[in-house]
């Protein structure tokens, strides 16, 4: 058995590696620093292309990001039992990543989004934002990212 922490990857930390962010750069010294196994849902997939598209990135290189993250499958329950959290500010997007993320048992979630990041504090797992700002992601929600800076 391996002592590499999992870790689920939403689209707001891989986002960042496809479109430059402020926190672009401390989140590859992370990543590089870090050792971890990077898990998702299949949702990561779609969210990331869709980044591609809007932002006029080359395909390939959501592949290449992808390469590096291990993707799971959503079942018809998944679906149910993340809209039946019980935490009312969560959307849907991301009661689905938290969903997976407590499935696929991680030991953290890499996230810039703060809503999902205050959600997965308030289910009892660790939060990683490597060199967090304030309100730099259309979905931080406009308050403080907590977790590792």
């Amino acid at each position: 058995m391996s002592d590499v922490p999992v870790v689920y990857v939403d689209t707001s930390a891989l986002g960042a590696l496809l479109v430059a962010q402020a926190e672009t750069d401390a989140l590859l010294d992370w990543l590089g620093r870090a050792p971890a196994r990077l898990v998702s849902s299949d949702l990561l997939e779609t969210e990331l292309r869709r980044l591609a598209v809007r932002e006029e990135r080359d395909q390939a290189k959501v592949s290449a990001l992808l390469d590096g993250v291990s993707l799971a499958a959503l079942d018809r329950a998944a679906y149910r039992s993340a809209g039946l959290l019980p935490l009312p500010h969560l959307r849907t997007l991301d009661a689905l990543h938290l969903e997976a993320a407590l499935r696929l048992d991680v030991d953290a979630v890499l996230t810039y989004d703060n809503r999902l990041g205050e959600a997965a504090r308030a289910v009892g797992l660790e939060v990683i934002a490597p060199g967090a700002v304030s309100a730099s992601h259309p979905d931080s929600g406009g308050r403080e990212i907590g977790g590792e800076t």
